[in-house]
């Protein structure tokens, strides 16, 4: 894995074409000593301070632009940050009336480093620790995909995103939400908009890719 330079070698991460909310994904964090360990977490961020796991609200995504006010995201974003790894996502683009999805993945790159924040609830029986991906508002060149993204880091911005001691300013310039690299944006099929199909179908192209630069 190119982001932690080697560090976890002998650690497979299993290949998931179909990840939807709730259900567990890997995230990386950096230890005391800037180690890196690899979890698996609940994709649907549970407040330290909730009753318990719920959906009540949309908490699989955080918006950038208010993360210091929110009472769910502001204390993650200040002590609990994380990198989740993708090799890609899905988005739905309406076209001629019709949602059709589409696999966006970078166009050269291995995967993305999405910048990712995390908590840890517990209960006198159980202790579920889970996450949430940073979205920001599309840069003009992906706005006709949809109208957020995903916000991406390069591996300069990595280590810098997970600085203990980073300011709030600093922090904030990261979630710049434009592009890192070119992407590649392929048309599907709706199989994949059934969450419980889980094979390579799911990335299967409908049409021809296009890429999109930077």
């Amino acid at each position: 894995m190119d982001i932690v330079n080697g560090e976890l070698n002998g650690i497979n991460i299993e290949t998931r074409y179909n990840i939807a909310p709730t259900e567990q994904v890997p995230v990386l964090l950096q230890t005391t000593g800037s180690t890196w360990d690899l979890r698996e977490m609940r994709w649907w961020l549970v407040p330290f301070w909730a009753d318990g796991p719920s959906t009540k609200y949309t908490m699989f995504n955080a918006k950038s632009e208010t993360l210091s006010k929110s009472h769910a995201f502001s204390e993650p974003f200040q002590r609990r940050r994380c990198i989740i790894p993708a090799s890609g996502y899905y988005e739905w683009t309406r076209e001629g009336g019709i949602k059709v999805p589409h696999h966006i993945q970078p166009a050269a790159d291995a995967g993305f480093a999405f910048a990712g924040l995390w908590d840890r609830w517990r209960s006198d029986e159980s202790m579920l620790e889970s996450c949430t991906i940073i979205t920001g508002a599309a840069p003009e060149n992906m706005q006709e995909t949809h109208a957020r993204v995903p916000i991406h880091l390069s591996r300069e911005e990595i280590p810098r995103w997970l600085d203990p001691g980073a300011t709030r300013e600093s922090l904030v310039k990261l979630l710049n939400p434009s592009l890192r690299m070119p992407l590649s944006v392929t048309p599907l099929s709706s199989y994949v908009g059934n969450a419980r199909n889980k094979d390579e179908r799911c990335i299967e192209p409908l049409g021809e890719s296009r890429v999109i630069s930077i």
